[in-house]
């Protein structure tokens, strides 16, 4: 009795949502091939990004390194250096010049050099908030904005809407003390998520991807499950492609669908 309950429990939980799928291309298309940035979560060693990253190798399309000392291709990881460190600091003051770095050891000109971005969780926050909100900061000579740098953004899994369930993973775990300033920006309705609003900016390309895996189906936000740390919806932002598949939010990003999609969306070009 009890296989027999648990059987229809799993066969129900498995259709009990259809997975969001936007035709790629009818919400905005990039303006071309470009280098790819890779860019890590919160806690991440950013080994999750492998099987992109191959992937987007064997397609012809050149990936940034940011660690030449490790061998094969590595995307930027980053952390916290105190619970006084919130998304903004973090993304003008680290996430920013890494990236400058990375691109001009790629032989690129940094200030110039238009890119595609792959975002997982909390650093889909870091590149909207650098594109939407670094726009009044000054430059240099015709240094890019960042609204122009980036041509197409992927955000997987990125609490766009916060995510409840991740600020307590992250300040209620032992040792992650440094990760409060980060965590609080990700809560429901916190004030910076109200500064980035919800709507996909004009001129923008961005691409959201949400993990709705079957066992957390029961747990509903929305019309839909949660990954294990973000609801399934939070990526989702108005004017931008949606897509969601049954992964949690570890294996969301090497999912054999996720990456063919994000190959595709990087590959594209208007006209």
């Amino acid at each position: 009795m009890t296989v027999a309950v648990v059987g229809l429990a799993s066969f129900v939980l498995t259709r009990l949502d259809t997975q969001v799928t936007t035709p790629i291309g009818s919400m905005g298309v990039g303006r071309g091939r470009f280098p790819v940035v890779e860019i890590a979560g919160l806690g991440s060693d950013g080994s999750g990004f492998g099987p992109l990253t191959n992937r987007l190798q064997h397609d012809g399309l050149t990936v940034i390194d940011f660690n030449p000392d490790v061998a094969g291709i590595q995307p930027l990881t980053w952390k916290a250096s105190s619970p006084d460190v919130h998304i903004p600091q973090l993304a003008t003051q680290t996430v920013a010049p890494a990236i400058d770095d990375a691109v001009r050891r790629a032989g690129f000109d940094p200030a110039h050099q238009v890119i595609d971005v792959v975002a997982h969780s909390v650093g889909g926050l870091i590149m909207r908030y650098l594109i939407e909100k670094t726009e009044a900061l000054p430059t240099t000579n015709d240094t890019l904005s960042w609204s122009a740098r980036v041509d197409d953004l992927v955000m997987v899994a990125t609490p766009n809407h916060g995510t409840r369930i991740g600020f307590l993973e992250a300040t209620l775990g032992p040792g992650h003390s440094d990760w409060d300033g980060i965590a609080a920006d990700m809560a429901p309705n916190s004030s910076f998520l109200t500064l980035l609003g919800t709507t996909e900016p004009a001129g923008e390309v961005y691409t959201t991807i949400g993990g709705d895996p079957w066992l957390w189906r029961w747990l509903r936000s929305g019309h839909h499950g949660f990954d294990g740390a973000v609801p399934a919806e939070s990526p989702f932002l108005q004017g931008a492609a949606r897509y969601t598949f049954p992964q949690t939010h570890g294996r969301l990003l090497g999912a054999g669908k996720t990456t063919a999609l994000i190959a595709k969306v990087t590959s594209l070009a208007a006209g």
